[in-house]
């Protein structure tokens, strides 16, 4: 009786043996492999962004429709610009995903470090290839006096989160540490309504004139700015996540600090 009972038993645990795919183990390993899993995510998320860029782009085919004259063909243009654009778009999040997929540290490293890091870069890269691509979009602009859309204004609200947040962070563990100038610099001149922030022209100004040129230099300068943010971000991150490290680390085995003569 107690056999039978046994196998009664165990019917859910044969059953799920037979099934091809063994999605318990899967979840026991996705701790040890999370790096593999948030790889994976990026990689998704990459083909997940050309799909929409496609649509957007596609959509005036079939719901608006196309427009006539010089508006025809800047409309031509911007969707080929940016059918173009959106391959190394695509990749710049690709990379960040293979970059945290290779990634060997561990989980605490991992999610403060590596994790922040990769998508501070990430969020860097893609708004500086975007700058540079609506700078190219607001000459064309200005030469032959017609509306080629480059603004990536819209996209902004969906990525600079991802930079803003650890930011926040960041400034927050420097006011605490005593460190209110570098706390300062991170909210006025990296983000914030009364900072500078991540903003991007778009307006080309008056076509074939000195206000709309100067204009369009602007906007390649922005390019420039917009890399500097990112790499005085990472400079303020790494030094302060090491601060930190630092500091846990002796809290875990408190010494006093002393020379050796």
């Amino acid at each position: 009786m107690e056999n039978y009972i046994n196998q009664a038993v165990d019917i859910p645990k044969m059953v799920n043996d037979k099934i091809p795919v063994n999605f318990n183990t899967m979840l026991d390993d996705s701790e040890r492999n999370m790096s593999n899993w948030v790889g994976m995510f990026y990689k998704i998320a990459s083909l997940v962004f050309i799909l929409g860029v496609a649509y957007a782009l596609l959509n005036p085919l079939w719901n608006d429709g196309l427009e006539s004259g010089s508006d025809l063909v800047a409309q031509l243009l911007t969707m080929a610009i940016w059918f173009i654009a959106m391959f190394p778009l695509s990749q710049i999040i690709r990379s960040a995903g293979d970059s945290l997929g290779s990634s060997d540290s561990g989980h605490v490293k991992y999610i403060f470090r590596d994790l922040v890091l990769a998508n501070i870069k990430m969020v860097g890269h893609f708004l500086a290839l975007g700058a540079l691509i609506t700078a190219f979009c607001m000459v064309l602009s200005w030469i032959l006096d017609m509306t080629v859309g480059g603004d990536i204004g819209s996209w902004l609200d969906s990525v600079t989160w991802m930079y803003e947040l650890p930011m926040a962070v960041t400034a927050d563990f420097a006011t605490w540490v005593g460190f209110d100038e570098v706390a300062h610099l991170i909210n006025g001149f990296f983000g914030g309504e009364s900072g500078y922030g991540w903003n991007i022209p778009s307006e080309a100004g008056d076509a074939r004139s000195w206000h709309g040129l100067i204009a369009c230099f602007w906007a390649f300068a922005k390019v420039v700015a917009v890399l500097a943010q990112l790499y005085v971000s990472l400079a303020i991150y790494r030094f302060l996540f090491g601060l930190a490290s630092s500091f846990m680390n002796w809290f875990k085995s408190p010494y006093i600090p002393t020379r050796s003569v």
